[in-house]
């Protein structure tokens, strides 16, 4: 790092392989909220699982009430229809969702330098999975994140850039490119008389999810800004002590510097991961039989992942569900393949980041040591 930022004035002990390692009180970083101690994993209140059981009722409910009524379907035919799948279907659609992972994990390890990629795998799935299973828990989910890569010694504040730079692009790949991309080939299936219904709402989700993703990146754009940076931060000081300025800015300069040297390693994982999840869908269509353009697949996709931003459940959950599965009926598609298809793919954008995040997560806890990595 630069000279700005010394292992001396973070408190920090030089260990192996030249990366830092906090030594001293972690509470004392400009990055972290008051009262958060990153040397100890986070913890759900009773109010967090609560709100975790009521979403979960949420998403059944979804699933039980709304999935028949959006495609005038009956629970016992898509049972029937979900019984009647190849019996390659649901290991395909597992394998996808697997690999989907562990390709974001890449995009974890190229983003948090000197993270081993078996670590970030671990953490990416538990963080993943914590995301979706409680209400709000984006945020939990990089605390969690950020607390596995810190038992491996990996500096706090490495780790914290790192998982900032994943974020930004997973918003630019899920908010702007994927929306883009689903109105692209919207547009283009509407050149041919060959793809049949419209399917509705598609172009307004797509445009409001693109202009609030691009907002969202502008005022990003402008925080990273050194010059507005430097300015909040005066202001900050006038408000209230505030000592760590240089390694705030520091560390901005470490941001930008990631994203500008290593545009494809970010991207081109967490792009091939969404690329995978489409697949998943082309393969739970063609596994209830049906047929669909495949340049509609792409828009009902997009559809999907822009869906899958509403708060009201984790992850869309439910929701991506049932307006796919309307999606499909609008285009054609019977109601009992319809729902079926969509909760085939719900195995690979749902259920195994669950698992699979519950996993890397239980494992975590059960490896961590009594003592935290700065303690002697």
């Amino acid at each position: 790092m630069g000279a700005g930022l010394t292992c001396e004035n973070l408190g920090m002990s030089e260990p192996r392989d030249g990366a830092p390692v906090p030594s001293g009180p972690a509470a004392e970083l400009p990055f972290l909220p008051s009262g958060v101690d990153v040397e100890q994993p986070p913890r759900l209140t009773p109010s967090r699982l609560v709100g975790a059981a009521l979403s979960l009722l949420l998403v059944v409910a979804l699933l039980i009430w709304a999935l028949p009524w959006a495609t005038g379907a009956s629970w016992a035919g898509i049972l029937a229809s979900l019984s009647s799948l190849p019996a390659w279907a649901l290991p395909a659609v597992l394998v996808l969702g697997a690999a989907a992972i562990g390709l974001e994990a890449v995009t974890v390890t190229v983003a948090v330098r000197g993270a081993r990629y078996r670590t970030a795998l671990q953490g990416h799935a538990a963080s993943a999975a914590l995301a979706l299973a409680v209400p709000g828990g984006g945020m939990m989910g990089m605390y969690l994140l950020g607390w596995i890569l810190r038992r491996t010694g990996l500096a706090i504040p490495v780790i914290l850039t790192g998982i900032i730079a994943a974020s930004l692009v997973e918003m630019l790949v899920t908010s702007v490119l994927i929306p883009l991309v689903g109105l692209g080939a919207y547009a283009l299936s509407s050149l041919s008389a060959a793809t049949g219904p419209a399917l509705p709402g598609a172009v307004w989700a797509a445009v409001a999810a693109v202009a609030g993703a691009l907002i969202a990146l502008a005022l990003t754009s402008l925080l990273l800004k050194r010059s507005v940076l430097t300015g909040l931060l005066d202001q900050l000081g006038q408000i209230m002590p505030f000592t760590h300025a240089d390694t705030v800015l520091e560390q901005r300069d470490v941001l930008l510097a990631t994203l500008r040297t290593r545009p494809a390693g970010l991207l081109l994982p967490t792009m091939a991961a969404r690329l995978l999840q489409w697949v998943a869908l082309v393969v739970a269509i063609e596994a209830v039989g049906a047929q669909v353009p495949l340049l509609l697949t792409v828009a009902i996709f997009a559809l999907g992942r822009v869906l899958s931003l509403v708060p009201l459940t984790p992850g869309g959950a439910g929701i991506t569900e049932t307006v796919g599965a309307a999606a499909l009926v609008a285009l054609g598609v019977g109601a009992e393949a319809s729902a079926s298809a969509m909760l085939l793919l719900a195995v690979t954008t749902v259920a195994v980041p669950l698992v699979g995040g519950a996993v890397g997560a239980a494992t975590a806890f059960l490896r961590a040591p009594r003592s935290s990595p700065s303690t002697p």
